[in-house]
């Protein structure tokens, strides 16, 4: 596979990246690269023996228990404008 101009401008485009055409041709030949790299990397190494994993790393998940969280009241006690449950913030989205 070949990564071209129109491909990267495409990508920058979903992205919704602004590239000029002289960063384009850098990532054309950067994304290249690796590209070629990996199908090195695809071809040289032998995974024939190497049984499948289903899970990459199996990490011992913590006992879902419940513990006791902050005081409500204190939380709220520094809040310039509250509810009786929640602190009253600025809007910042129209």
């Amino acid at each position: 596979m070949n990564i071209t101009k129109e491909t990267v401008k495409h990508v920058a485009e979903l992205s919704r990246l602004k590239i000029d055409g002289e960063f384009t041709d850098v990532m054309c030949n950067e994304l290249n690269a690796i590209l070629e790299y990996m199908n090195t990397i695809n071809g040289s190494v032998n995974t024939a023996d190497v049984d499948e994993t289903p899970d990459a790393v199996a990490v011992p998940l913590r006992a879902d228990t419940v513990m006791p969280s902050l005081d409500r009241e204190a939380l709220l006690a520094n809040a310039p404008e509250r509810t009786d449950e929640t602190p009253i913030v600025p809007k910042t989205v129209e």
